[in-house]
């Protein structure tokens, strides 16, 4: 592919470069024949050797040319959920069909080259072509730039030019049905905490009316004190504060030859997440190695926090690690009363015991393909072992039910 920069191949590089091997093999015939004819005084093979170097040389030109093209890409959606669809809207204008060379055209899309039709028409009329990125893999996928190829009729030379620029396409972790947090213990406002099973609210705070409260939540003496509409914010003493761990050293993930028991525990700890922030509860995520903390606060009216956007957007990037040289602990979980952690099997649970602190309701959720223990209570420890993280998704919903 063409270069540019300091780092440019010489002219004569690039002619070399464009040459295929049966372009090569006939500009040295023809190369060969034309010194024997010049040689043996043989003209008709001096003659012949002419036109062979002739047509390598007219096929070089024709596929050196500068293309003459406008490209502008479009990538929608640029944040994707694993599996969704995603598509890239190339709008292409310029000659596709030049003498005595075709062009092929082909999207760089994480690597892979995805190949884009382009009508055969000699105008330089604009085009609108559009082909799926694939989101089968979590991450940052790279799209572009666009490489277009020129090829000889002859199949004596080919030469690849890049176009436009690089986008990048945000891919989410796949959004499993997982549908309920498990409830907190009751505590006082001051912090205090007890096991009294009662509902109802208390008053926190209070803030001026916004655009979009609830009328019903107003504060009428206040706000006939001071003469500006105040807003209760209420909580629920019995609201979960949710601590989710997640298990990233590669050494807890036995399956060899895949990343599908991480993704699997990558797209639990996302829902997990995702559960506990629609509730409006405070949330803290960390992982094992200690290299991510976030923390989302509560959310007075109910409605999810921005700050779970921040959590979504980290888990489509993250990674395992390495050997950690140890145990890690002060993951920051201590006054969580609900911590999840999610792990694999290559980690026993008395090994993570000692990272969710002493939260009131402790769960391991492990992705073991062939668990030789069932799922249950050991003490004051739930774990729930499965294959999968659809599996794992429905018995957390089950115990959580329970």
């Amino acid at each position: 592919m063409a270069t540019t920069g300091a780092h440019a191949p010489s002219r004569a590089l690039v002619v070399w470069r464009a040459a295929t091997p049966r372009g090569r093999g006939v500009a040295a015939l023809g190369l060969a024949l034309l010194l024997l004819g010049l040689i043996a005084r043989y003209p008709v093979a001096a003659g012949l050797g002419a036109c062979l170097l002739a047509l390598v040389v007219v096929e070089l030109v024709a596929v050196l040319q500068p293309a003459r093209v406008a490209l502008q890409r479009r990538v929608e959606p640029a944040v994707v959920v694993r599996h969704d669809r995603c598509r890239a809207t190339l709008r292409f204008a310029g000659h596709r069909r030049r003498g005595l060379a075709r062009l092929e055209a082909a999207d760089l899309v994480d690597g892979t080259l995805h190949p884009v039709r382009l009508p055969d028409v000699p105008q330089a009329e604009e085009v609108e072509l559009v082909h799926d990125i694939p989101t089968v893999r979590r991450g940052l996928v790279p799209v572009g730039p666009l490489v277009l190829r020129r090829h000889g009729l002859l199949g004596l030379a080919t030469h690849a030019v890049e176009h436009g620029g690089v986008e990048t396409v945000r891919v989410l972790p796949r959004r499993i049905p997982l549908h309920d947090m498990a409830r907190g213990v009751r505590r006082a406002v001051a912090g205090s905490t007890d096991s009294v099973d009662v509902g109802g609210t208390d008053l926190v705070g209070l803030h001026e009316y916004t655009p979009g409260d609830d009328l019903r939540r107003l504060h009428w003496a206040t706000s006939a004190r001071s003469g500006t509409l105040m807003v209760r914010e209420d909580a629920d003493p019995a609201e979960p504060h949710v601590g989710v761990l997640l298990d990233d050293r590669a050494s807890s993930y036995v399956q060899r030859g895949t990343d599908e028991p991480f993704e699997d525990a990558v797209e639990l700890a996302a829902a997990l997440c995702r559960v506990a922030v629609a509730g409006g509860h405070p949330l803290r995520f960390r992982v094992v190695s200690g290299r991510h903390a976030v923390d989302v606060p509560a959310s007075p009216s109910g409605l999810p926090h921005p700050g779970g956007d921040e959590i979504e957007l980290l888990l489509a990037e993250i990674g395992t690690v390495g050997e950690l040289g140890g145990s890690r602990g002060g993951h920051g979980l201590g006054d969580a009363d609900v911590v999840v952690a999610v792990s694999g099997a290559g980690t026993e649970e008395r090994e993570l015991a000692p990272l969710l602190g002493g939260a009131a309701r402790r769960v391991v959720l492990s992705l073991d393909p062939r668990p030789l223990v069932a799922s249950g209570q050991h003490g004051d420890l739930l774990v729930l072992r499965g294959g999968s993280s659809l599996g794992l998704a429905a018995q957390w919903d089950q115990a959580v039910a329970g």
